[in-house]
């Protein structure tokens, strides 16, 4: 079959829902990444660290309407993407494998240069070591990626959930007072070079040996999910996918059930079933939402918008906030309530709403997709809508 020069995907071949999901799990995202930009929050008791009833009402709403729920999102639009690309790609006669793996190859370097030079916790990193394992899996059927992602997902969910259950009443929390001090100090007060280096140590303490590998099982049966679904044609838009959504509704729905457990029940084993059964069931949840207002007719322009330029608006996120509270910045770092921390990523989420609009009426892709792109399809894209084509050419 004879090989043709590959575009991003068309304006018209975008399936609108998908965009909204990806804005709206990084607004998701931004909530529960907050806490991080302007606290020690690996190291704090997340029940009684900022004391006052205000603060800890916005930390439960958190908890419970985002914690867990949004990463699983992202993880199985980048899976359904996954898909998308490898059918168009392989439609046109050419080889998906070297495409992917140098998407994959920038998304890794994007991911050290954010963790290293920027903020402790970035997700690209793993999501191009997920997005290499799953190369692995492609070629199985929907049936059969969708049967191992949730054994895998379920796995993680059921079985620690009962190897924690005997140690409901041990203290197992993370608070740690000289590492809260240490953050404080540093990130607070210290130099770039001091900050870097401890960056590096949060992110490795989150990412680094076992960590790492229990963070990949608990991403990487999304990424599976994602393509499963990807490869049936579900959340496509098509109308005779109408009735799926809705059961998906449904069941997604008993996630916020699940979610309350650990209100009802304190034990660290309702806490990681709230996070590892809950959460993703929310994400479902909030997934069918979204494609049930599609079906409506009507739209989230706003959420689109963002979500056609995510991975900008995902750095954006981690450059701005860490030059609000870090010391070479504004330096309000150990010293912001998570209730102030909630209305400043609100307002910041607004103006990348409408920088998201001004961008994308003039330009055709966000300035890192299209980095993205150039080195995905080795070939120098038009930025401008003006230029050459006609077309606006975006990508999934």
């Amino acid at each position: 079959m004879k090989n043709v020069a590959l575009n991003p995907t068309s304006a018209s071949d975008r399936i609108q829902s998908i965009d909204a999901m990806r804005g709206f799990a990084l607004l998701g995202i931004f909530f529960v990444n907050m806490v991080d930009f302007h606290s020690p929050w690996m190291y704090v008791d997340k029940i009684n660290y900022w004391g006052d009833q205000w603060n800890q009402l916005v930390m439960n709403l958190i908890d419970f309407f985002a914690q867990a729920s949004f990463y699983p999102l992202f993880s199985f639009l980048f899976g359904y993407g996954f898909i998308i690309l490898q059918n168009r790609v392989t439609t046109r006669g050419s080889r998906f494998l070297p495409i992917m793996m140098r998407r994959l190859l920038f998304l890794f370097i994007i991911g050290i240069f954010h963790f290293v030079v920027i903020w402790h916790g970035d997700i690209l990193f793993t999501y191009s070591l997920c997005g290499l394992l799953l190369l692995f899996f492609i070629r199985m059927e929907g049936k059969r990626l969708l049967q191992i992602g949730l054994g895998l997902w379920l796995f993680y969910a059921v079985i620690f959930f009962l190897l924690l259950l005997p140690f409901s009443t041990a203290d197992l929390t993370s608070h740690d007072p000289e590492a809260i001090r240490n953050s404080i100090l540093v990130y607070g007060s210290g130099s770039y070079i001091e900050i870097l280096n401890e960056r590096v140590s949060d992110w490795y303490y989150v990412n680094g040996g076992v960590s790492g590998v229990f963070l990949l099982f608990s991403i990487f049966p999304y990424f599976l999910i994602g393509a499963a679904f990807a490869k049936g044609g579900w959340f496509n838009g098509h109308r005779n996918q109408l009735s799926l959504v809705k059961k998906l509704l449904v069941i997604g729905s008993l996630g916020f059930l699940v979610k309350l457990t650990p209100f009802v029940f304190e034990s660290y084993a309702f806490s990681h079933l709230q996070d590892s059964l809950g959460g993703p069931l929310v994400s479902l949840f909030y997934m069918a939402a979204i494609s049930l207002i599609y079906y409506s007719g009507r739209s989230l322009k706003a959420l689109e918008w963002v979500g056609k330029m995510a991975l900008t608006n995902y750095l954006m996120q981690s450059i701005v906030s860490t030059l609000i509270f870090y010391s070479y910045g504004l330096g309000f770092y150990g010293e912001t309530e998570v209730s102030t921390g909630a209305l400043l990523l609100i307002c910041i989420f607004l103006i990348q709403i409408g920088l998201s609009r001004v961008w994308l009426s003039k330009f055709k892709y966000g300035p890192i997709e299209w980095i993205w792109r150039m080195m995905t399809y080795q070939r120098r894209f038009p930025l401008k809508r003006n230029q050459k084509e006609g077309i606006v050419y975006e990508n999934h």
